[in-house]
């Protein structure tokens, strides 16, 4: 048989309102269609029992977590089809995956790899990690491990699983050099999490140099005062690079209004092989 493809198409996130109960309800019942095999049922005897279980879920749910964003999965063009729900959890400590569930027709498509990616993408950013609870025999419990959740506690009948955020890591100079023009957020590294940034600065100039045995790249951005004048390693964040350190600090130059910010980078270039000529 051959390899299942399609085309990834667009993806959306869309927060619950008044009148999802019913495409809620109909995910909710798709989870348990191994244990309706089992029991036998079908009809108004299964439906009025699925809407029991998904009212009492869902008022769990409700209850149970501080910060919860409870989503329903859209895929597809013209707005999208509901394809599934995903229910995220957000606090200082951890990103806590309460549910993801998907419809049998958006199955085996990458929608739910696409998911967590972005929610481990969000977890490097904040340096928060990623955890959650899986039954023992899900079988979607080897794409947890590997995207990198490891199991930290045996539950029962479920794992608890976390993911420790991956360190951020510097930009090549090519990839800098190429954002120019375009803005990076600054963020302190002291503040937990996801946190406000301080400014939002733009890059106006990147100038390369390189001497003997030594390449630089100084990074020149504009933007507000956060008035803090002294040089210090910051977060910084572009939405095509993601987030990663730089030590900069503000310099004379800016213009009316804003204050200039600058950054220079350093790397060692091995010198050329020296060719060796036969006659």
């Amino acid at each position: 048989m051959p390899a299942h493809r399609t085309t990834p198409g667009p993806l959306a996130l869309r927060p619950i309102q008044p009148g999802d109960e019913e495409a809620l309800h109909a995910i909710f019942a798709t989870t348990r269609e191994a244990e309706r095999q089992q029991l036998g049922w079908s009809g108004p005897e299964w439906d009025t029992f699925t809407r029991q279980q998904f009212a009492a879920q869902h008022a769990q749910y409700m209850r149970g977590y501080a910060n919860p964003t409870f989503s329903l999965v859209l895929h597809g063009d013209s707005g999208g089809a509901v394809a599934g729900r995903l229910y995220v959890d957000r606090t200082p400590a951890e990103i806590r995956i309460i549910d993801i569930a998907l419809l049998p027709a958006h199955q085996r498509q990458g929608l739910g790899g696409r998911l967590l990616r972005a929610l481990a993408e969000e977890s490097d950013a904040c340096g928060i990690p990623l955890g959650l609870h899986v039954e023992k025999n899900n079988p979607i419990l080897g794409a947890y491990e590997r995207l990198g959740l490891q199991a930290r506690e045996d539950r029962g009948v479920y794992l608890y699983m976390q993911r420790p955020p991956q360190p951020p890591r510097l930009p090549g100079p090519d990839a800098l050099a190429a954002s120019t023009g375009s803005a990076f957020e600054l963020h302190d590294p002291a503040q937990l999490g996801c946190a406000a940034p301080l400014a939002t600065l733009q890059l106006q100039r990147a100038t390369q140099r390189q001497g003997r045995g030594v390449a630089s790249l100084t990074l020149d951005f504009a933007g507000p005062d956060i008035g803090r004048p002294a040089h210090a390693t910051y977060l910084l964040a572009h939405p095509l690079l993601g987030r990663f350190p730089l030590f900069l600090g503000p310099v004379m130059g800016g213009a009316a209004g804003q204050v200039h910010y600058q950054a220079t980078l350093t790397r060692l270039v091995p010198p050329p092989e020296e060719t060796t000529t036969h006659e």
